[in-house]
């Protein structure tokens, strides 16, 4: 596929998001690469093994939690390979604008940061009381070391929800994340994930554990967590199954020192494990590591198993892989989560957390709630 490479300066990358709010469309923010990609137009939904993923210069790929998706909400989004007509590339201070058709003109425009006025649809505390109770049960019978649950919230506005104060929001509030969204008809799904499943640089692999939360109001936050048990426990659990998984497709792997991440309402601990392989295409690696026991739970098959059958929410792209693939096969692949999927003046807000048997129902629901801050402080 011919791309045209032309030198686009505009003022604001989202003057060419904005120049198709009709269209199918992503965006992705790499803060630590300082990275901005805008892909808009779908061109072609491709399969690896069959199509040449070099012939188009980024793709964005996409898997949901569950291979099958059960409920509405959720149906035809997402679970794709996706490649794009145009692409707005913003790096290293340079930009510029790749194209396989005519190149378009983008008008400048104002782009407001907005407060939405939202309503709440419904309290879910009972809701997710027996979620808890039900997985104490399931530890009482040694099924399971670990199962992360999630809550879906709806929220309701009287006006559409304005995309572009969105996602300024989440870009200003969020420094150390990654910023997305994909837009396909009516409904978007973004988020501010601070989480890495694998990256792929060469043979390079990349993998976060990221598991543990205090919330960043409390005194010496990350001191504490470094030195707390419940957290260290539930971190524990991911890094061992990670090593384990790269060890299956990668000779050596290197486990980092733990430390805290800190974001604008959290701190996790984090740990960084790395691998050399040659093999695995990027996709491989995300579909050989999803979901970790950051997003599950261990065994990851009971976990699995436990949450289709207990959790009442589609969780779609919630806690999924989602990233960017370049035209030689590298890329991020970073999990869904602090995100919300967007249907008209609908907004549902997904948050989650690691339950091991010494949790206390209170405090982890309560850390749902700080996670659901940085959907909720962007509208």
């Amino acid at each position: 596929m011919n791309y045209k490479k032309i030198n686009l300066k505009i003022k604001n990358p989202l003057d060419f998001w904005a120049a198709f709010s009709e269209s199918e469309r992503f965006f992705w923010y790499d803060r630590q690469r300082n990275q901005l990609i805008i892909g808009a137009e779908r061109l072609a939904s491709l399969k690896q093994n069959k199509d040449n993923f070099s012939d188009y210069p980024y793709l964005f790929h996409s898997q949901t939690f569950f291979e099958q998706v059960n409920q509405e909400l959720w149906q035809d989004f997402g679970g794709e390979t996706l490649a794009f007509k145009h692409y707005f590339v913003l790096e290293n201070q340079s930009s510029f604008y790749l194209t396989c058709e005519a190149p378009r003109s983008f008008q400048e425009q104002n782009f407001p940061k907005l407060t939405h006025q939202i309503s709440e649809e419904k309290a879910d505390f009972s809701a997710w009381k027996s979620l808890f109770e039900a997985i104490q049960e399931n530890f009482a019978q040694e099924k399971s070391q670990k199962i992360v649950a999630s809550r879906e919230l709806k929220f309701t506005s009287e006006t559409s929800f304005n995309l572009e104060s969105i996602l300024q929001k989440l870009s200003d509030n969020n420094p150390a994340s990654f910023i997305f969204a994909y837009q396909k008809e009516a409904k978007i799904f973004l988020g501010a994930s601070p989480e890495i499943l694998v990256q792929k640089n060469g043979p390079e692999i990349l993998s976060y554990a990221l598991a543990g939360t205090f919330p960043k109001t409390l005194e010496n936050a990350g001191e504490r967590l470094l030195n707390d048990a419940k957290n260290l426990e539930e971190h524990a659990i991911v890094v061992r199954k990670i090593q384990q998984n790269l060890l299956e497709k990668a000779k050596q792997v290197t486990v980092g020192k733990t430390e805290v991440m800190a974001l604008k309402n959290v701190v996790h601990l984090r740990t960084l494990l790395s691998a050399k392989d040659n093999q695995l295409s990027l996709i491989d690696w995300a579909r050989h590591l999803h979901p970790t026991p950051a997003l599950g739970g261990e065994p990851r098959l009971e976990a699995l198993r436990f949450l289709r059958e207990h959790e009442t929410h589609e969780r779609g792209l919630y806690a999924a892989p989602l990233g960017i693939i370049d035209h030689e096969g590298n890329g991020t692949m970073i999990v869904g989560i602090r995100s919300a999927l967007i249907d008209q003046k609908s907004l549902y807000a997904y948050a989650g957390c690691g339950i091991v048997p010494s949790s206390n129902l209170l405090d982890e629901f309560n850390e749902t709630k700080v996670k659901l801050k940085t959907i909720l402080e962007a509208l």
